[in-house]
């Protein structure tokens, strides 16, 4: 909650509980009003759901659904990585999660605080960029 609250705060959303995280990092989350959001780490978006009938509709979605599982890249993961440990998920090395280049190499084991961290910041960097600006990571410390 920490690193959400922190790094994704600027959305205006006061989150209030984690529902659900998928392998891939994914989260479906409450608001401090009960309103459910979707937390898509890949493309940096926070997506308002509203009430419970339509979390489930948006969930019952096939695409939704897919992208939520992610089958075939948890396997793949998971043949090369080995199990995520507590409080882990699998997710894209940060320049091919920006990329999006779901080549298996590109996957990595990381905190689920560290990835939610990650792609709060460099949406809220990227925020006001158009769709397809090419952008580039500088590491700070």
């Amino acid at each position: 909650m920490q690193a959400l609250r922190r790094d994704w705060g600027w959305t205006g959303v006061d989150f209030a509980e984690v529902i659900a995280v998928s392998r891939m990092g994914h989260m479906l989350l409450t608001d401090t009003d009960d309103a459910m959001h979707y937390l898509d780490p890949e493309t940096r978006e926070l997506i308002r759901l509203g009430g419970e009938e339509q979390t489930a509709q948006y969930m019952a979605d096939p695409e939704v659904a897919l992208v939520w599982r992610a089958e075939q890249l948890v396997e793949a993961a998971r043949e090369r990585l080995g199990e995520t440990g507590e409080e882990e998920v699998y997710t894209l090395t940060p320049d091919a999660l920006l990329a999006g280049d779901y080549a298996h190499d590109n996957l990595v084991r990381q905190s689920l605080a560290d990835l939610i961290s990650f792609t709060g910041q460099v949406a809220y960097q990227t925020r006001d960029l158009p769709d397809g600006t090419p952008i580039q990571l500088k590491a700070q410390n």
